[in-house]
């Protein structure tokens, strides 16, 4: 089997991938359920079950073992893809840029920030920030000039690589925001099923071995920002518990409330519930 690989955004723009995969420009696409919540949001669910569940470690054990993998390929057999894997895209979650320092929730009242969607922008709005919705693309222009004072992109690493220790001197810690979200590995379905079963055994080992090779390399390049981060003269700011709990909260919230009516949604978190009563101590 040859695999050729294209970075995103190099045969079209990455909101098309879910209907690319689905009429066969490409065989294998590696994005995010939450893409295509238009579509179905049962879809957002499982990218979002680190969010639900609020850590990476927990949400290994129930996609692998306590029958997350099962679901997601139900939700998206529905459409026609198979659904191959996940992964994880940082060692701890996301975190916040900005250019003042931000500890409480006193901080945020008229913080002009940057959120990635309007799900997004109502949990930041209930903390009294001042929130717009633009593409990634736009927010180091945002920032340089003065529209935004922070954003919420992606990871420390991903944060660091982009240049954003140059005018931002400040970062939250991952964790603190919340656990970021997960990535998806699609086929075409017909494609799928076309492959002899030894293919189809190797490719899904293969995916196994992918989330964890990606985790560790997320973690590690997390890590290891923290000190160029440094050196940079960025800082890394520990919130208030109080505001943390209210920003995780907001965001677990909405992904939950956000599958109400969609029953495929509703199954997805209804096992992301009862694997949280079987494990959490009261």
């Amino acid at each position: 089997m040859d695999i050729e690989t294209f970075s995103s955004g190099a045969l079209m723009p990455y909101e098309e991938y879910f209907d690319a995969v689905r009429g066969h420009v490409v065989e294998l696409s590696e994005s995010g359920g939450s893409y295509w919540t238009g579509k179905d949001k049962a879809l957002a669910a499982i990218d979002q079950s680190s969010i639900i569940i609020g850590d990476y470690p927990r949400t290994f054990a129930w996609f692998w073992q306590g029958g997350g993998l099962e679901l997601a390929r139900e939700a998206y057999a529905k459409w026609g893809i198979y659904y191959l894997g996940s992964h994880a895209y940082t060692f701890a979650g996301e975190c916040i840029v900005s250019k003042i320092p931000i500890r409480t929730i006193e901080d945020c009242k008229g913080l002009k920030i940057r959120a990635p969607d309007p799900l997004m922008a109502s949990v930041w709005e209930s903390v009294g920030a001042d929130v717009m919705v633009f593409p990634g693309a736009e927010v180091y222009t945002a920032l340089s000039t003065g529209l935004i004072d922070a954003a919420d992109w992606s990871s420390p690493s991903a944060n660091f690589q982009m240049g954003y220790a140059e005018i931002c001197p400040y970062y939250s810690r991952p964790g603190d925001y919340y656990a970021g979200g997960w990535g998806d590995l699609m086929i075409a379905m017909d494609t799928w099923n076309a492959l002899p079963e030894d293919l189809k055994a190797i490719l899904e080992q293969a995916a196994r071995v992918h989330q964890i090779d990606m985790w560790s390399l997320a973690s590690y390049s997390d890590l290891t920002s923290i000190g160029k981060l440094k050196e940079a003269g960025a800082s890394m700011i520990t919130w208030d518990p109080e505001l943390t709990k209210k920003i995780k909260g907001g965001i677990r919230d909405n992904a939950i409330k956000q599958q109400s009516g969609n029953p495929m949604g509703e199954k997805i978190v209804k096992s992301l519930l009862d694997f949280l009563a079987q494990v959490e101590a009261e």
